[in-house]
């Protein structure tokens, strides 16, 4: 019976050091669901969402808003320019309130 005892002792510490060293796929699944969903998200966004979010957009955004800063500047002084030239000149055909002005400048010689 001592030896049917030694036996029964050893599977019950076979069985403890087998629950123990549970393997780490089980023990660490939540995790590596999380990280592989996390990393999934990452990966769409990071495709999809740059064009929004992205620096590109970022410097587009600041690009569009220069151009339109220059666009303005350079529309104000064409009306300035314009409205010298215009103001200047002495022969002109037609309404000098026109919406569109055509200037020629010519040499005589």
């Amino acid at each position: 019976m001592d030896d049917q005892q030694e036996l029964e002792s050893l599977d019950e510490a076979v069985g403890e050091a087998q629950e123990k060293a549970e393997s780490p796929l089980k023990r660490y699944w939540p995790v590596i669901v999380v990280g592989v969903a996390m990393l999934l998200v990452g990966g769409i966004l990071g495709y999809f969402g740059r064009g929004v979010y992205g620096p590109e957009a970022v410097a587009a955004n600041a690009t569009y808003s220069a151009v339109a800063v220059a666009i303005q500047t350079r529309a104000a002084a064409n009306k300035e320019v314009m409205t010298m030239l215009i103001g200047e000149t002495r022969h002109y055909k037609g309404d000098a309130n026109a919406p569109v002005t055509i200037i020629e400048f010519s040499d005589f010689q």
